[in-house]
């Protein structure tokens, strides 16, 4: 596909953004409704996603529930991949993803600047839909096989399959920032969780495209105790098939 073709199916337009609104709330309350287990030795799974040999889901509980004090979250979930019944058995760190981008952008920056234009939009929720009543993630196919023909695979595992794990993380932390959300009378913020999350991976992935200050990205996780998200204003700039104007009605 040429840049004209993919810019048409990035590109963000405002009434996208307002529908995608409502899929956040409904992600994080469909989520918290799920039936957990009595301990972590005795997690209930739900397969929120299957393809062939894979399953990408959630396990409840996860661990924060059992922790004290202010590390504990009664609604924490375990994000877990499984193939042909075996589950992946370390869940993967900030570390894990960013080791993984890296080696995307040794092998192709075409399918780096793909994965950053995912990650943004995915922030927004602006590539889920409702399927049998429940948000699914659904990424644009003739995006993922652009960036399949450089890169197949990220984190061990097929590109779609990495996707909706990483897309299982970000809701886990939409579903931790709800409760202490909740707490302060804000349970659904907007700057926190699968935004945070996504737009810091984006922001990585802009650093090693050499479009942002890799200074700027270590002072962010400084300041922001585990995080550093792009602004959207950024974005704009870093990722421009997002398209200026869609991109700068975000809020």
């Amino acid at each position: 596909m040429s840049n004209k073709d993919l810019k048409k199916v990035l590109l963000i337009e405002p009434a996208a953004l307002k529908i995608a609104r409502g899929l956040r709330e409904k992600s994080i309350d469909d989520a918290i409704a799920l039936k957990g287990g009595r301990s972590n030795d005795a997690r209930i799974f739900h397969t929120l996603w299957r393809l062939g040999k894979f399953e990408v889901g959630v396990g409840k509980p996860g661990k924060e529930v059992g922790r004290k004090g202010d590390q504990a979250n009664s609604n924490d979930m375990w994000p877990y991949i499984r193939e042909n019944g075996s589950f992946k058995t370390e869940s993967a760190t900030f570390r894990d993803v960013f080791r993984d981008l890296q080696h995307t952008a040794n092998k192709s920056r075409r399918a780096l600047e793909l994965l950053g234009c995912l990650f943004v939009r995915s922030a927004f929720m602006l590539d889920h839909e409702i399927k049998d009543n429940k948000v699914t993630y659904s990424p644009p196919v003739n995006i993922l096989e652009e960036i399949e023909k450089d890169v197949v695979s990220l984190y061990g595992v097929p590109l779609d399959v990495f996707l909706q794990y990483v897309e299982m993380i970000a809701l886990n932390e939409e579903v931790k920032y709800y409760t202490k959300g909740k707490a302060r009378g804000k349970p659904y913020g907007a700057g926190a969780g699968r935004k945070n999350n996504l737009l810091t991976c984006a922001h990585l992935i802009a650093v090693l495209l050499g479009r942002a200050e890799l200074i700027d990205f270590a002072y962010g996780f400084s300041m922001m105790r585990g995080v550093s998200p792009m602004t959207t204003k950024k974005a704009k700039i870093f990722f421009p098939m997002l398209g200026e104007d869609g991109l700068g009605e975000i809020k």
